[in-house]
C-alpha cells in the first residue's frame, strides 16, 4: 500500500461526490487545490482518462490507461507547481 501525503484531507460528509473525490484523491495522491486545478484545466477526454485511470469508470483498468492517466496527472501538477511558487 501506497503511503499517501500528509496533507491530503478526506472528506466524510456522507455523499457520493466525496466518496468519488476521495477515490481519486488518493489514487494519485493529491491534494484537494491540486484536484481543483487538475479538473478545471483538463480537456474532456483528458478528464475520462483521468476517471478511467483510477478505477472509477471500469473496474478493468488497463495498464496504458493508468500509464495516460498518470501522465496528465504529472502533467498538471507541474503546471500547478509552477504558478504555486
Amino acid at each position: 500500500m501506497k503511503k499517501l501525503r500528509e496533507e491530503i484531507q478526506f472528506k466524510s460528509e456522507g455523499g457520493i461526490n466525496d466518496l468519488m473525490d476521495n477515490q481519486v484523491k488518493s489514487a494519485y495522491n493529491i491534494t484537494d487545490e491540486e484536484y481543483d486545478y487538475i479538473v478545471e484545466v483538463m480537456s474532456d477526454e483528458e478528464l475520462s482518462i483521468f476517471v478511467d485511470g483510477c478505477g472509477l469508470g471500469n473496474s478493468d483498468v488497463s495498464f496504458s490507461t493508468i500509464r495516460q492517466a498518470l501522465e496528465i496527472r504529472n502533467k498538471y501538477l507541474k503546471e500547478y507547481n509552477e504558478i504555486n511558487k
